[in-house]
């Protein structure tokens, strides 16, 4: 396989062609990196896709081994793993053992019991976050852990 790359200084966004006498796995394998690597998140809903930059994602959660992603006012299907979320985007922290939060879409939090807090999401969402993750994401929002 040749990869050529062409600097035109009059083309705004780069483009991608890929010449071949037939798609194979490898050809597919490399689109999907593609698409991955440009899309924040890819949710489905009743057999549609949809794309999603990370500022539109509330949070993602992990139920009996089905993930979810929220946004504003809808929930969608997703493939992800939590702990690949964390690390891809850092918007996104751990909030219990089956969720991450988008930080940014946190309204208000308040002590809860045995140390927990809740966490009212701007969406009006709440999020139990437990006492493993009080620490983090209080440092992270800039307060003290205790």
């Amino acid at each position: 396989m040749k990869i050529k790359i062409q600097k035109h200084p009059q083309y705004g966004e780069a483009s991608i062609v890929i010449d071949c006498d037939e798609n194979d796995q490898s050809i597919t394998h490399i689109v999907e990196l593609l698409e991955e690597s440009s899309i924040d998140f890819i949710g489905k809903k009743e057999d549609k896709k949809y794309v999603f930059q990370a500022k539109d994602v509330y949070y993602i959660e992990s139920i009996e081994d089905q993930c979810f992603l929220y946004t504003k006012d809808d929930v969608f299907d997703c493939k992800y793993r939590l702990y690949e979320v964390e690390n891809k985007h850092s918007s996104f922290i751990r909030v219990n053992k089956n969720t991450v939060v988008n930080y940014k879409k946190i309204k208000v939090f308040k002590s809860s019991i045995n140390g927990r807090l809740d966490a009212t999401l701007n969406n009006g969402d709440r999020i139990e976050i437990s006492r493993t993750y009080v620490g983090p994401l209080k440092n992270l929002l800039g307060g003290q852990a205790q």
